[in-house]
């Protein structure tokens, strides 16, 4: 089918490629020309109202085409953006086509992290969607003679006075439309939009639509990148070292390259990347095996090493740490309710259900890449780089991830399968398996933390020195030749992320220090949230017990007038569990809160029952409250909500990685476990009406749950937990409760 020229509504600096348009069409991008000089850094830029435009458009049928800006990996943001979309332009679902867009079709975005989808992209969805409505009721006044003002708004369209209807097809008349990004920003009032001004009386926002993707997922349908299918396909593998940090020393490749099916074996000494291309799937181990490797010795990697340089105490020794974060008041000279205690936390990996896959197809015109990332754009100048091609010779097209967690920033399957491809003419898939997953990608870093705190007599907290030692995350993937310039003047946020309580002190300070080792490090779920809430809230259930303070009396009574909504969630909680009523012998409850990226406020109570001839530990019921603001879709933010939980139970319980002989010692679910479906507690969730902005939601609930577990523990047991995941063993060696 054949378009005609698309009706651009006003002066343009450039135009989308959207499938419809004519070829040659390039977009112009805020990044600049590529640089072979500069690394390939992940896309981190926030989003501007003027960046929507670039994501709307009406189709020449009337419907709606959304490239939605943030990566689907089950978090449900595509959904979500796309119901913005329908609420500014009086539209159902059906009248949306929500399209994972390609690296040529927007400008870059930033990458999909943080729980920033809705909170993050919200304004600037909302903002394009009302300016191209606003534009299409102009359209609509030039072609009826009726000033714009008596034009009102009807589904799908407008109703003009008389009940005459003018629907959004026959306004764009068989052209598509898009908006142009420069003067719409002049031409549009903010205070237009139906987001802004319909508050209570939304139709699309606050409904519970069901995923377009649904149908596709459970009728096994293409969605992801190992789906991907081209003639003439070759497959890849890559060797990979035996231990971290391992080097090729030299490669013997004749024999493999006598194997049957055996296309090409592709070294490249400068990326130390060494693989193989077959002709079948079921050919590629036996020619992987064939090839001969010597590695030099890497950096000697085991536990106890990384726990000795990952440890607080040793800092405080030298009271030598990097960062100071917060310090304020004048600590007291004596308190006889002091704590001091130490925290930890393991190293862990994501442990995505899908095993990341990429095609690339690499020709001497362009680059394609198929693959699931959370940074397109970032993929595609990783990969440019590595072939040799500026960036806007790559495409990569987006598909679909099977969770992700922070862990599928940097998708190295795509730069493997570009480098075979570009090696052999041929398009190329490689498939990481469950092993390589667990064995190459990057970790979350272990937590190492110091508290000294003490209460008075009322239950007021007069001093707070909390110091801990971990890893960089943010910037934990910045290339090791610029790492040492990158650490000398940046404090990572997201290694601190959450470890400034909510509470008022009289004295506090924090300091901490993001070291690096010889273990990659990169975002896992929520950053440091979880890590750091679970130190300051088992320590908050330390002093109230100290106290003789009931736990949620003395957190209500440290929080001032600026937490009214963590209050709120907290009270709420609390007789939604109901708190303070007698419990049988062998059953706890424990409280924990937390305000995720100063923006989402979440309360969370959890039961837990001593199963004396079991020894087992059970979390019986978790109670949560949270208030995350404007909720677009409620049902899917109750699965999220519901997803924390469960991945804070399995935090508590199971998840830890150790590194032995250079090397992860666990390399699969065997061995690093998750919590599973029979061992899921009851959990009841209510979630606040909220007159603020949506914020965020993938990750909040995640940061109160294991130190709820663990103050529940204390509460049945008397053991305190200070070190994750929970030894049941040790529970009931200990317990006196």
């Amino acid at each position: 089918m054949k378009f005609a020229e698309p009706l651009v509504l006003n002066r343009r600096q450039f135009l989308i490629t959207s499938g419809w348009m004519a070829a040659g069409l390039t977009v112009l991008t805020s990044c600049g020309p590529f640089s072979s000089l500069l690394p390939a850094l992940p896309s981190t830029s926030d989003p501007e109202k003027a960046d929507g435009l670039a994501w709307i458009q009406i189709m020449p049928d009337g419907r709606v085409r959304f490239f939605c800006p943030r990566m689907e990996m089950g978090q449900g943001a595509s959904m979500g953006l796309a119901q913005v979309v329908a609420e500014e332009l009086n539209i159902d679902q059906d009248d949306i086509e929500c399209v994972r867009p390609t690296t040529q079709n927007t400008p870059p975005f930033k990458m999909t992290v943080g729980s920033e989808s809705i909170s993050g992209f919200f304004e600037p969805v909302s903002w394009a969607a009302a300016a191209i409505r606003e534009e299409m009721r102009r359209l609509a006044s030039e072609k009826s003679g009726v000033q714009v003002k008596e034009i009102r708004d009807a589904q799908g369209g407008f109703l003009l006075p008389g009940g005459k209807r003018q629907n959004y097809a026959d306004l764009v008349e068989g052209r598509p439309v898009i908006l142009d990004q420069d003067n719409a920003v002049d031409t549009f009032n903010i205070s237009a939009r139906h987001t802004a001004t319909a508050m209570g009386r939304y139709r699309a926002i606050g409904q519970n639509w069901r995923h377009h993707d649904l149908v596709a997922m459970v009728t096994g349908q293409p969605l992801y990148a190992r789906d991907v299918s081209l003639p003439g396909m070759l497959y890849g593998a890559v060797v990979r070292p035996p231990v971290l940090g391992g080097k090729i020393k030299s490669i013997a490749s004749a024999a493999a390259k006598k194997m049957p099916g055996v296309k090409a074996v592709v070294v490249n000494r400068e990326e130390e990347f060494a693989g193989i291309v077959v002709q079948r799937p079921e050919q590629l181990q036996a020619a992987v095996d064939a090839l001969e490797v010597t590695w030099e010795d890497a950096v000697s990697l085991d536990q106890a090493s990384l726990d000795e340089t990952l440890n607080v105490d040793a800092a405080r020794q030298s009271n030598d740490f990097e960062h100071i974060l917060a310090e304020d008041g004048k600590a007291p000279a004596t308190s006889r309710q002091r704590i001091t205690a130490r925290y930890e936390t393991p190293f862990a990996t994501h442990g995505a259900m899908e095993p990341r896959a990429a095609v690339a197809s690499v020709s001497e015109e362009r680059a394609e890449v198929w693959c699931g990332s959370q940074d397109p754009f970032f993929v595609q100048l990783r990969v440019a780089k590595l072939i040799g091609r500026p960036a806007e010779d790559v495409t990569v097209h987006t598909h679909r991830m099977g969770g992700a967690f922070g862990g599928r920033v940097w998708c190295r399957a795509a730069e493997e399968a570009a480098m075979l491809s570009q090696a052999t003419g041929k398009p190329v898939r490689v498939q990481w398996s469950r092993e390589t997953e667990f064995a190459h990608n990057y970790f979350q870093p272990r937590f190492s933390h110091h508290i000294e705190a003490s209460v008075d007599s009322s239950g007021l907290i007069n001093q707070w020195e909390h110091d801990f030692v971990s890893s960089p995350i943010i910037t934990g993937l910045v290339p090791e030749n610029i790492s040492g310039i990158v650490d000398t003047f940046v404090a990572d946020a997201g290694t601190a992320r959450g470890a400034v309580p909510p509470y008022e002190f009289g004295y506090h300070r924090i300091r901490y220090s993001d070291l690096r080792t010889a273990v990659p490090v990169g975002a896992w779920r929520g950053l440091g949230v979880a890590p750091n809430v679970f130190a300051v809230e088992s320590m908050m259930d330390e002093l109230a017990h100290v106290a003789g303070i009931d736990p949620l009396a003395l957190r209500l009574k440290n929080l001032g007038q600026d937490q009214a909504r963590l209050v709120n969630v907290l009270k709420k909680v609390a007789a939604l569990s109901e708190w303070g009523a007698p419990t049988a012998p062998g059953v706890g409850k424990g409280i924990a809160c937390a305000v995720y990226k100063d923006e989402t406020y979440v309360a969370t109570v959890a039961e837990i029952i001593l199963d004396e001839e079991a020894q087992e530990v059970r979390v019986n019921k978790i109670w949560c409250v949270q208030d995350c603001g404007l909720m677009i879709n409620p049902d899917q933010v109750d699965h999220q909500v519901v997803g924390n939980i469960v991945w804070g139970c399995s935090m508590a319980f199971k998840e830890r990685i150790s590194f032995a002989n250079g090397r992860a010692e666990q390399r699969n679910f065997d061995e690093y476990e998750i919590l599973r479906h029979d061992e899921t507690p009851a959990i009841v969730v209510e979630l606040v009406k909220s007159g603020a902005p949506p914020s965020a939601v993938g990750e909040s609930a995640l940061a109160p749950t294991a130190p709820a577990i663990v103050n529940a523990i204390f509460a049945a047991a008397k053991v305190r937990i200070r070190q994750l995941p929970i030894q049941v063993d040790d529970v009931f060696a200990n317990k006196t409760g």
